[in-house]
């Protein structure tokens, strides 16, 4: 390829500077040899000052000793390579940007273009969305819980009524009290796990492996609800401990035990309980099945709706709670019945948010 003249380099340099994203050029070893006024600008240098420094000043610590190299090597193999990252300027702060490289080649010496683009508006609008489908769920259930108050207000508030006649006999004096607590109770209730559902925050995520997994929510579980069940087959605890995945402990083990819990609701008395474990394409799936009653056709698939319930006694969160949890893992979750055989709810998560490319030297 031959140089270009004076009047091509000016021209090249003034269409650099020009662009409205940061371009960066530097050697294949790291040394920095350009960058624009743009990537100045984004990443905090003085004018000039880049310098004399390594592309590794702009990566986060952890993605300099396997990201970084694996970018530069698939770009010098395949002459080019895009994707996401998040930077740090000179002043340190993080910035999210979305990165192409090209390589450019001039006899032996190699030269990497890096061209950023900040995106961190872009991130902002992607929590900001995922925030408004969060409050759309929330309507969905303040929509619905009109009616559950309803019915246990209008009965304390009808019984309070009926105590104020002077002609209740004894019975009915030691019985409406007993009936406004119960109503009292069931309303509390509800409004507890209420706020358990709009309070929940995202999860804050750390590898985990599924033996905590599972002996934090088996724990969750009361104690004569777990008497309940015949049998219990769970992988061995080796097999689960060598499964590990991103996620919050506490909020999937929450998720977890919620459908524990609903497998050894379905009982009659007793129930069979089988618990699985599979890693496969990168995710994980947990299953929990059931030998018990199983679900209505008709009512297979307001299972996840708020409040939705077949027992009297009960509010009818647990699994609009696990649906919430295992999608803020960027995970799915799925049940499958039949009357009289049993029931069976699949859930899997991501073992790793990061891509293979930050955790593997290629």
């Amino acid at each position: 390829m031959a140089h270009p003249n004076p009047l091509d380099r000016k021209l090249l340099q003034a269409i650099l500077q020009s662009m409205p994203h940061g371009i960066v050029l530097f050697e294949t070893g790291g040394q920095i040899v350009f960058a624009n006024s743009f990537a100045e600008e984004l990443l905090r240098f003085q004018p000039g000052e880049w310098r004399d420094n390594s592309i590794s000043c702009l990566f986060m610590e952890e993605d300099c000793d396997i990201f970084l190299p694996n970018i530069i090597k698939l770009t010098k193999e395949k002459g080019r390579f895009e994707g996401e990252v998040l930077l740090r300027s000179r002043k340190d702060l993080e910035i999210f940007a979305y990165f192409t490289t090209f390589l450019y080649r001039d006899g032996e010496k190699e030269t990497i273009i890096f061209a950023i683009q900040d995106i961190g508006a872009l991130k902002t609008l992607q929590r900001e969305s995922i925030e408004t489908d969060r409050i759309r769920s929330m309507a969905k259930v303040v929509d619905q819980i009109a009616h559950h108050i309803r019915n246990p207000v209008a009965a304390i508030g009808g019984f309070a009524a009926r105590l104020l006649r002077k002609d209740l006999d004894r019975q009915e004096r030691e019985l409406y009290p007993e009936i406004i607590f119960q109503e009292a109770n069931r309303l509390e209730n509800l409004l507890r796990r209420l706020a358990d559902y709009t309070n929940l925050p995202l999860p804050t995520l750390s590898e985990e492996n599924f033996e905590r997994l599972l002996d934090r929510a088996v724990d969750k579980v009361p104690e004569q609800l777990r008497a309940a069940a015949s049998e219990w087959h769970t992988p061995p605890p080796e097999e689960l401990r060598a499964l590990q995945a991103f996620m919050d402990l506490e909020f999937l083990s929450r998720c977890l035990a919620n459908v524990i819990t609903n497998a050894l609701e379905a009982g009659d008395p007793k129930v069979a309980i089988a618990i699985r474990a599979t890693p496969r394409d990168g995710r994980i799936y947990l299953s929990v099945s059931d030998n018990g009653s199983g679900i209505n056709p008709a009512d297979l698939h307001l299972v996840f709706d708020p409040l939705f319930t077949t027992k009297s006694e009960h509010v009818g969160l647990g699994l609009t709670i696990s649906q919430r949890i295992i999608r803020d893992h960027a995970g799915s979750i799925r049940l499958e019945s039949k009357v009289g055989q049993g029931t069976t709810v699949t859930m899997d998560i991501p073992r790793d948010r990061r891509r293979s490319i930050r955790v593997r030297r290629l």
